[in-house]
C-alpha cells in the first residue's frame, strides 16, 4: 500500500517551531526525565526509609504506613504513564518518525502540542493527588486527561505514518522503528477509550474510588506490557542493525510479531473488559500471555540473534543498553510462565523499557544536541543501573532491595549529570552519520544536530 500525501503539511513547515515535531519530542523527553527523577526519588525514599517526617505528615497526616502505600501505588503509575511510555512513544516517536519518513512536519502539529499539554498537566495533578487531603477525583481526572493526551498523540502518529511520507512509499519499505511506533499508536487508539470509559464509570459510581482505580490499573497491566515493549523493540532493532553492520534479518517475522502484540493484545483486552466488566477481569491466562507476548518476543529475539550472527558486532554504549534490554526480555519471558509471576513480569518489563529508553538516548543524543554523551560517565550509569536492576528484581524488600534502591538512586544522579553536561554544552556539528556505515536509516543522512526542515 503506497503512502504519502500533502496531508496537513501546510500547518507547520518549521520543525523547530512551537508545534514542530522536534519541539514536541523534546518536551516529552524533558517531562519523562523529570517524572523519572521524581518517581525514582520517591521509590528510593520509600525503600531506604528516608522520607522526611514533614513530607510524610503532608501526604498522610503522619501515618507512615499510609504514606508508604500511597507512594508505592503511585510510583509504578508515574514511571509507566509519565516516564517510560511518553519518552518511548511521544519523545522518540515525535522526534524521529518524521525524520525516518523524510516528512517536513507531523500531520497535526497543534494536536501534538495539545496532547503533550494534557499529559504534562496530568502529571502535575497526579503529584498533587499524592496527598490524602486532595479528593480522589483529582487523580481520576488526571488519568482521564492522560488517556486523552495519549489518544491525541496516537491519532497524530497514525496520520503521520500513513500520510506524511514520500509519495509512493510502500508500507513494507518503512523502517521497523516506524512500524513499531505506528502499531503502538494503533493499540493506544484501541485501549485508551476503554480505559477512559472505565474511569468514567468509577466517577459515576462514586464509592471507594481509590480501590477501584487500583483495580483498573491492575487489569491494565496486560496492554501496558505490550505498549512498553512495542516502541522499545523498534529502538533496539535499529541499534542492533547499526552496531552489527548488517540489515535486520527476518524483518517480516519481526513485523508479524509486533502486529500480534499490538492488534491481538489490544483486541483481547478490550473484548474481555467490555464483555465481563471490570469486576470480572483477572490477570491474563497463561496461554494468552504465551500467545500474545512471549511467542512474539521470542520471534523478535530469533531475528536479532540471526542479525548479530550475520554481522560483526561493535561495542558501544547504545549496544550495551540494548544487550541489557535483551537480557531482561529473556528474564521476563521466563517469569511469565511461572505461577503468579505477572507482578515480576511487570517489573521486568518496566526495567527493560528503561534500558531501551537509555539505549535510544545514547544512540540519538548526538543527532538531537550536536554531541554525544561522555563514554566514561555513560558506562558508569550503565553499570549502576545493571546492579540496581539485578538487586531490585532479586528482592524488593530487605538488604538487597535497599542496596538496589541505592544503586538506582546513584544512577539517577549520574544520568542527571550527563543530561546537564550535554544540555549546557554549545551545539557543535558532528558528522551526519557519526555511528558509521551500519547506520542506514534516513535520519543519518541529515545534519547532526538536525536543523530546519527534514
Amino acid at each position: 500500500m503506497p503512502t504519502g500525501t500533502r496531508f496537513g503539511a501546510g500547518e507547520a513547515r518549521n520543525a523547530d517551531g512551537a508545534c514542530g515535531y522536534r519541539t514536541v519530542g523534546m518536551l516529552y523527553l524533558v517531562m519523562a526525565i523529570v517524572a523519572g527523577m521524581v518517581g525514582g526519588l520517591l521509590a528510593v525514599g520509600l525503600q531506604v526509609g528516608l522520607l522526611p517526617q514533614t513530607l510524610t505528615d503532608a501526604w498522610a497526616g503522619g501515618d507512615i504506613a499510609g504514606a508508604a502505600g500511597r507512594i508505592g501505588r503511585r510510583h509504578g503509575m508515574m514511571m509507566v504513564f509519565f516516564c517510560a511510555l511518553p519518552a518511548l512513544f511521544g519523545g522518540f516517536g515525535n522526534w524521529f518518525v518524521p525524520l525516518l519518513l523524510r516528512a517536513r512536519a507531523l500531520a497535526f502539529p497543534r494536536m501534538a502540542l495539545m496532547g503533550w499539554g494534557l499529559v504534562a498537566a496530568s502529571f502535575v495533578a497526579v503529584l498533587v493527588g499524592l496527598s490524602p487531603t486532595v479528593p480522589a477525583q483529582v487523580s481520576l481526572f488526571a488519568l482521564m486527561g492522560w488517556s486523552l493526551g495519549m489518544l491525541l498523540q496516537a491519532i497524530n502518529m497514525v496520520a503521520t505514518v500513513l500520510n506524511m511520507g514520500p509519495m509512493g512509499q510502500r508500507l513494507r519499505d518503512m523502517p521497523v522503528f516506524v512500524w513499531a511506533q505506528a502499531l503502538t499508536a494503533m493499540m493506544v487508539v484501541m485501549v485508551m477509550p476503554v480505559l477512559a470509559g472505565g474511569l468514567t464509570r468509577i466517577i459515576l459510581a462514586g464509592d471507594d474510588m481509590s480501590g477501584q482505580v487500583d483495580g483498573l490499573l491492575h487489569v491494565f497491566a496486560g496492554p501496558e506490557i505490550a505498549l512498553l515493549l512495542l516502541p522499545s523493540i523498534g529502538i533496539v532493532s535499529q541499534i542492533i542493525e547499526t552496531f552489527s553492520g548488517a540489515p535486520l534479518q527476518m524483518p517480516r517475522l519481526v513485523l508479524g510479531a509486533l502486529v500480534v502484540m499490538s492488534i491481538g493484545g489490544g483486541s483481547v483486552w478490550v473484548h474481555d473488559l467490555l464483555h465481563g466488566g471490570l469486576a470480572r477481569m483477572a490477570a491474563p491466562a497463561a496461554i494468552v500471555q504465551l500467545g500474545l507476548i512471549v511467542l512474539p518476543v521470542l520471534a523478535v529475539l530469533v531475528a536479532w540473534a540471526r542479525t548479530v550472527r550475520v554481522g560483526h558486532v561493535r561495542a558501544s554504549v547504545p549496544m550495551e543498553w540494548a544487550a541489557g534490554f535483551v537480557a531482561l526480555l529473556l528474564v521476563g519471558s521466563g517469569m511469565s510462565l511461572l505461577p503468579g509471576g505477572m507482578a515480576d513480569v511487570h517489573a521486568a518489563t518496566l526495567y527493560a523499557a528503561m534500558f531501551a529508553l537509555f539505549a535510544g538516548f545514547y544512540y540519538w543524543i548526538g543527532k538531537m544536541m550536536g554531541h554525544v554523551a561522555p563514554v566514561g560517565a555513560s558506562r558508569v550509569h550503565f553499570g549502576l543501573t545493571v546492579g540496581g536492576t539485578v538487586l531490585s528484581l532479586m528482592a524488593f524488600h530487605g538488604l538487597p532491595g535497599v542496596m538496589g534502591a541505592v544503586l538506582m538512586g546513584l544512577s539517577l544522579v549520574v544520568f542527571a549529570g550527563i543530561v546537564v553536561r550535554v544540555g549546557m554544552q554549545p551545539r557543535t556539528s558532528l558528522p551526519a552519520n557519526y555511528w558509521g556505515p551500519g547506520a542506514r536509516t534516513p535520519e543519518w543522512q541529515s545534519a547532526s544536530p538536525t536543523r530546519g526542515e527534514a
